[in-house]
């Protein structure tokens, strides 16, 4: 009798090797891709975390499929970028990622957590609104599309960074947890 694989997500730092990976999913997920050359220029600065998405079994662990990164400076950090692969969307991988760094900046002490998000990217919002981060200003005409049309980028942030947010749960509600 022949077992499938129970196929896992694993969340781990990135790597050098990664660099060329990293390039492609973003330039798969927003209209000005970063080059590879951005990638590894961010991968040296030790202000930058990052960390990716892949998905493994028992046999192997595979390619990125998303990544995070975030860049900390005392107590607060601003997420640079996050995206997942088109093809592995929808999936849990953006609240994976979102997990594990608000889990990695915790136990760095970082209070406060920035981001700017597009404000018609409806499933960044909904994920952003899961780990109870607010809009705290905006910026006209900020992100241009590939046709040229220009949309507000929103300036959220979630403050302070707790246990709960990690597990991405609102802030009004109350749910038990492991940790």
């Amino acid at each position: 009798m022949i077992f499938p694989l129970k196929t896992t997500s694993l969340v781990m730092p990135a790597a050098y090797a990664d660099i060329a990976d990293l390039a492609d999913i973003h330039s798969r997920c927003f209209s000005r891709g970063w080059s590879a050359s951005e990638f590894q220029a961010l991968l040296q600065d030790k202000f930058v975390e990052a960390l990716v998405l892949r998905r493994s079994n028992l046999r192997i662990t595979d390619k990125p499929v998303g990544f995070v990164l975030a860049r900390s400076v005392l107590d607060e950090a601003e997420i640079l970028t996050i995206a997942v692969d088109p093809d592995h969307q929808k999936t849990g991988g953006g609240k994976q990622l979102m997990q594990e760094l608000i889990r990695h900046l915790y136990g760095n002490r970082v209070a406060k957590l920035f981001l700017e998000v597009d404000a018609s990217n409806k499933a960044a919002l909904s994920l952003y609104d899961g780990f109870g981060f607010t809009k705290v200003g905006e910026r006209k005409g900020y992100y241009h599309n590939d046709n040229g049309e220009a949309s507000t980028a929103w300036i959220m942030q979630i403050e302070p960074l707790s246990k709960r947010r990690i597990l991405g749960t609102p802030q009004g509600e109350q749910k038990a947890s492991s940790l």
